[in-house]
Parts: C-alpha cells; structure tokens; sequence
C-alpha cells in the first residue's frame, strides 16, 4: 500500500506543477501526515525539490512551501528496433528527450545487432549517466514478462533475450514490448487517441498487427502475443510469409505488398511509369502522379487494410481505431479503400472513430520511452503491465 500512495503522491506533484503538500492531500483523499512523510521520502530520494512559497490563503496562516518535480533525476532510454531503422531516444523523468539517434538497423545475428544497438545508444547517452530503466520496442512476437523476442519474422529473430542482452550491455533493467503496443499507447497519451480506455492501432508498415488498449491497459493475452491479426490467414491466399506460413493477412497488407501487386500488374504487361527497381514509397508517387498500376496497387492494400480493421473492430470494438506504421505516411491514398471496406464487413453501429496517427515516426520510440517511464518508477495508472 505504501508504494501505490507513493506513486499517487508522485504523481500528482508530476502532473500538477508546483504543489503544496496540502493541495496534494486533497487531491489523493491521503492524511496530511501521510503525504508529509512521503514527500520526505521523496526529496530524500531526489525526485521531489522545494521551491519557495507559495500563497497563503484568505483565512491567514503560514503560505505553504511550494513542489515540484525533479525531472533530471531520473534519464531513461527508448529503443525502437525497427525492420529496416532503429531509433534510440535518451529521455528525463517527465518524458523530455534530451537526445536522438536513428541508424539503420544491424544485421546478422541477433545478439552481434544488440551489442551494436547498445553501443549506438551509450555514444548518446551523458558522460556518467544511471540509466533508470530502458523500453525496447520491437516488430514481432514479445514475452513482455521474460524480455524475449519470440518471434520477428522481419528481423529473423527467434527465442532472443532481448532484456538479458541489453541489460548486460547498458547496466540498466530493459523490459520489451511489441512496436504496435507501444505505438498504441503513445498515440493515446500523447498523439490522436485522447486517452479513451479503449483503443486499437492498425500498425501497418513492413509487417501488419495491430496494439489494443482495453480499459486503459495494454491486452497482452496469455504469453504477451495478442494483436498479431497480420499473421491470421486470409482465406485463399498463397503468398509465403515470412513467418513461415502461407497466406498471412501481412502478405496483402503492407508496404511490401504494396510493391508486389505493382510489380505483377508490370510484369503482366501493364504500362507503368515504375522502373525495375522500386519501393512503396515510389508506388505511392507514381499514384499520386496517375499511374493506373500504382493506383490499382494502392486500391488493393487499401481493400486488405480495410479488412483487417474490419476485423479488429469487430473483435475489440474499441471506441478509437488509429491507422499507424509506415502506410499512415501515405493515408490520404489508402483511407478511402479502407474505410469502405471496413464500413461494409464491420457488423452493425460498432461506433468506432478511425484516426490516422499524429506521431507517424515518433510513435513507436515515444512508446519505448513511455514504456521505460512506467518501469522506472511504480506507478497507479497502469499501462503497459498485465
């Protein structure tokens, strides 16, 4: 109990500027000499600072001394492992970054990537500096419990200690996560969700899945897997995953995709602006441009993305469907195949808003320094743990 009332009290001064102890009472129901000894607690610890006085009230009495949070006490670091880019982000106690870094993604094995990741990430960090903790956020399967990366298909990663690793290079407790919970946390607390209790991000970009929030909680399922709608099986579907399997709603559903349904129209026969060698997002300037097979290639994985949103929505019914990942970048182009075909295989009044994300790039880092927020210090409004 001391350390939920710890974590209110912090809280509040977090979130409320400068505070007096009694305004802090008021704002926890907790008795005076409670929130007194906490904040003691937590000046001696170097999280909470005195700054003066404030005003004393109308009734007269000594003006209260003043709080407020000590933001430079704490430095965490957001990893974003990404398929093809890793973005590591060092953050203070409030959630300000203070440095950036973005680096193509190693290759080989995994454990040779996560030594260069963490060198990478220690060249930005400040001579000297405690890590309080770190978020890793990665695109595939995650055992948020162990630390370990179950699955990524798009990285080639199998049964890999994520937190070990990283823990034995940056001195520093790592906790894991999918890059779509994160993202679809960040976007609540800080992008387009508006933090409502239930939400869902179609995170949609090399790979497809999909970050759900129920009740104001990140829905992990039994072994931390949930959301992986891009690798249920579309019937009829023959394209190899590379997951493994045959057919995966990601095979009709991504930028990849977005290539390959261009790339058969061209090899078909169809006039194309598009040279031999292109990318996503040359498909979506040539569409831009009036390019039919673009075009047609757009149509198409916007279709798909309207079906798996279709799905979501119908399993989850969340109040806020956010459209996240690489695509978003092109969703003027997709949005309107994938609300229409949403809109006709979603049953009944479902009620929910479908938002193109606010944080586009950001949102999987800013999940990963979120994510290490949470874990650096107990705290009462859980998101990310189970």
């Amino acid at each position: 109990m001391r350390e939920v009332n710890r974590s209110l009290v912090l809280a509040v001064v977090k979130e409320g500027g400068r505070v007096s102890r009694a305004s802090i009472a008021r704002a926890t129901t907790l008795a005076k000499p409670t929130v007194s000894a906490i904040v003691d607690e937590l000046i001696a610890d170097g999280l909470v600072r005195e700054v003066g006085t404030g005003t004393t009230a109308t009734s007269g009495g000594r003006p209260p001394i003043m709080l407020e949070y000590n933001a430079s006490s704490q430095l965490v670091l957001g990893v974003h492992i990404g398929a093809r880019r890793t973005t590591v982000a060092v953050a203070d106690g409030s959630g300000a970054e203070s440095a950036r870094r973005q680096f193509d993604t190693p290759s080989g094995p995994a454990g040779d990537s996560l030594t260069v990741i963490a060198e990478k990430a220690r060249a930005v960090l400040p001579a000297g500096a405690e890590l309080a903790a770190v978020g890793a956020v990665l695109p595939g399967l995650t055992d948020f419990h162990r630390g370990v990366c179950l699955l990524a298909p798009n990285l080639g990663w199998r049964d890999v200690p994520v937190a070990e690793l990283l823990t034995a290079e940056l001195d520093a407790p790592v906790h894991v996560h999918n890059a779509g919970q994160a993202a679809a946390v960040a976007e609540n607390l800080e992008g387009v969700g508006g933090r409502v209790d239930d939400l869902a991000l179609l995170y949609a970009g090399t790979g497809l899945s999909a970050g759900v929030l129920s009740g104001g909680r990140v829905l992990h399922g039994t072994g931390g897997t949930a959301g992986e709608i891009g690798h249920c099986r579309v019937p009829g579907g023959t394209e190899p995953c590379k997951c493994g399997n045959v057919g995966c709603l990601e095979t009709v559903a991504s930028g990849p995709a977005l290539v390959r349904f261009a790339r058969r129209a061209i090899e078909g026969g169809a006039h194309s602006v598009l040279d031999d060698l292109f990318e996503a997002t040359d498909v979506a300037a040539a569409a831009r441009g009036g390019d039919a097979v673009a075009a047609g290639a757009v149509a198409e994985v916007g279709r798909n993305l309207g079906l798996a949103a279709s799905w979501v929505v119908n399993a989850y019914n969340p109040a806020v469907l956010v459209f996240g990942g690489g695509l978003a970048a092109i969703a003027d182009l997709l949005l309107p195949h994938m609300t229409e075909t949403s809109t006709e295989f979603t049953l009944g009044p479902a009620g929910t808003e479908i938002r193109v994300s606010a944080l586009g790039p950001d949102a999987e880092v800013r999940g990963a320094v979120l994510l290490a927020l949470q874990q650096s210090e107990t705290y009462y409004r859980v998101v990310f743990r189970a």
